[in-house]
């Protein structure tokens, strides 16, 4: 039989070195003498998946309001605003076709109150009023003795064209007795308009009723209400 001897070959005074596992990194000497580190791995970078943004939720919308829709402005006539006709006058002037007064503002009121119209309330005496006077003309039994010309008789048609038919006296209150007064203001008679039937007013009616000889009682009644409309004057 074989035996198989181990030779160990002792080492004076030194002492095994152990080798680490760990591998170092690689040291490289230059020239120089300078030392430069080897080759390190690159650290990995880590990128941060990006926040999804969050959409604003809507809002919901809000609903318009409606515009009103404004009235088309019905059409007015100028008689009919107020302050645009004085009816009542200090005196009533003759006028004549072309003419511009606040007189013939009053005279196209008249006209418009006693269904002559329409005429515009403008002041002057034009191709509309005149259409409008010739109409009053035109029911005279004969022809005008001066066409177009406004004098007291005129005034006093157009004035009492308006009036009632009842009979007004002593008393009396009311939008006939402010158009009886007016009418006789313009057939020459001095009196209050206040719409008041006394006896100022009794007194300037027996006047008319006297100068027009018919009975002068003092009451407006059938009589006197048609000549007041036919014009009839104190003289």
């Amino acid at each position: 039989m074989v035996v198989l001897g181990l030779t160990l070959t002792a080492c004076s005074g030194t002492t095994p070195q152990t080798t680490s596992a760990v591998e170092s990194p690689t040291v490289t000497a230059t020239a120089t003498g300078t030392v430069q580190p080897g080759p390190t791995e690159p650290i990995p970078t880590v990128t941060a998946d990006p926040l999804t943004p969050t959409k604003p939720t809507p809002r919901p919308s809000a609903t318009p309001s409606a515009t009103p829709t404004t009235p088309a402005p019905t059409p007015t006539d100028p008689g009919s605003v107020a302050g645009a006709c004085e009816r009542t006058l200090p005196a009533y002037p003759v006028l004549e076709p072309g003419a511009t007064a606040p007189a013939v503002r009053s005279l196209q009121c008249f006209l418009n109150d006693a269904d002559y119209g329409p005429v515009a309330v403008d002041g002057v005496y034009g191709a509309q009023t005149r259409a409008a006077v010739t109409k009053v003309e035109s029911t005279f039994e004969g022809p005008a003795p001066k066409p177009g010309r406004i004098d007291a008789g005129m005034w006093v048609l157009f004035i009492s064209r308006s009036l009632g038919d009842g009979t007004l006296k002593v008393g009396s209150k009311g939008a006939d007795v402010v158009t009886l007064q007016r009418a006789l203001r313009a057939a020459g008679g001095t009196i209050t308009v206040d719409g008041d039937f006394g006896s100022e007013t009794k007194k300037v009616v027996k006047r008319f009723q006297q100068a027009n000889r018919i009975g002068d009682d003092g009451v407006v009644g059938d009589e006197t209400l048609f000549l007041l409309k036919m014009g009839a004057t104190i003289g």
